[in-house]
């Protein structure tokens, strides 16, 4: 068999071997929901990321996530922890809201970054969606004159 034939015949087989093995239903599409390392989640949550529900990604000094998270942990106890921890990650809070006892919205802000917390207690379960981003038009970082027409 000539060299390129058999370059083909290789890559071939290695795409087939991929494929089988994408089709397992592992579950891992290539989303990455990389946990940004100065946020909090309270003990007791874990991370959902199975069918894309969170990702992530950070290029140049700008953020962005989406993560959402399912625990046992009592909606005020989870509360009472990220008020408690976020501060010393250097986060100010800057909204927090509570329509109802089984719900909780809370804004946190350092410098440029801005996560939001929405945390909901139902059926026995604790559900939390974290949004992180980086804000444009920020003190630390100001829109271009374009941007304010």
């Amino acid at each position: 068999m000539p060299i390129p034939c058999r370059s083909f015949a290789i890559v071939a087989v290695l795409l087939v071997g991929a494929c089988a093995s994408s089709a397992s239903g592992s579950g891992d599409y290539g989303v990455s929901a990389v946990q940004f390392q100065d946020f909090v989640v309270p003990d007791g949550m874990s991370l959902v990321d199975r069918y894309h529900e969170s990702y992530s990604g950070e290029a140049a000094g700008w953020r962005f996530g989406h993560f959402e998270y399912v625990g046992q942990t009592q909606l005020q106890d989870a509360c009472s922890h990220l008020l408690q921890r976020m501060p010393q990650h250097m986060w100010r809070l800057a909204s927090d809201e509570s329509p109802d006892e089984s719900q909780r919205a809370m804004k946190f802000e350092r410098g440029r970054f801005c996560a939001d917390y929405k945390l909901e207690r139902k059926d026995g379960v604790t559900y939390m969606v974290v949004d992180y981003r980086t804000q444009v038009g920020s003190a630390l970082n100001p829109q271009s004159p374009s941007e304010h027409q």
